[in-house]
């Protein structure tokens, strides 16, 4: 890489890191371009030139935590070796990680082919192999298709739940018991 192109690229990470900042900063995830080229130090020209729109930065900003969290995953799928506790590390890496809770609040167009819908494949195809290893192993009931528990999985960590959870008093470490109990064992009352 030379020296335009690593500078236009540090600048590109520089624009990405503080519209990341500003967007965990607002309730509504809504960004403001202006105050972003402020915030970084350029003008709104060059923000534009390196950035279509701010949808083309927060697309960048989802596939980049995608990323980050299917590299985690893959971690804890190398280096913990109980399947059970595969699972559960997923779990507890989801629910504190709020970089994937990001990508899941903006509710990204898992329609197209873009580069966050094939990370979002790899993590779901991921999720179906490790599924299918606990069924194998009886640690999870095989009646269950691979592709529902890759789903309900997934939507244990809808952050409206997740916020509701945390105004209502549920502290996070109950969240993550809860969720492993739930998940593990259902609804019903142990005899």
């Amino acid at each position: 890489m030379n020296w335009k192109e690593q500078q236009k690229y540090d600048r590109e990470q520089l624009i990405l890191a503080q519209a990341e900042n500003m967007l965990f900063q607002t309730a509504d995830n809504q960004l403001n371009m202006d105050e972003l080229a402020l915030a970084v130090g350029i003008s709104k020209g060059t923000l534009y030139n390196h950035f279509s729109n701010k949808d083309a930065i927060i697309a960048r900003i989802m596939e980049r935590n995608a990323q980050n969290f299917l590299q985690m995953m893959r971690e804890t799928m190398i280096n913990v070796d109980d399947s059970l506790m595969k699972l559960k590390t997923l779990i507890r890496t989801i629910i504190r990680n709020p970089y994937f809770i990001f990508v899941l609040r903006n509710k990204p167009d898992m329609t197209g082919t873009t580069e966050l819908v094939r990370i979002f494949e790899h993590i779901l195809g991921e999720l179906g192999v490790l599924f299918k290893h606990l069924q194998a192993q009886r640690l999870i009931d095989p009646v269950y298709p691979t592709p529902f528990l890759v789903s309900y999985f997934i939507h244990l960590f809808d952050p409206a739940i997740f916020d509701y959870l945390l105004k209502e008093g549920v502290l996070e470490d109950q969240i993550v018991a809860l969720t492993e109990r739930f998940f593990f064992h259902g609804t019903q009352k142990e005899m």
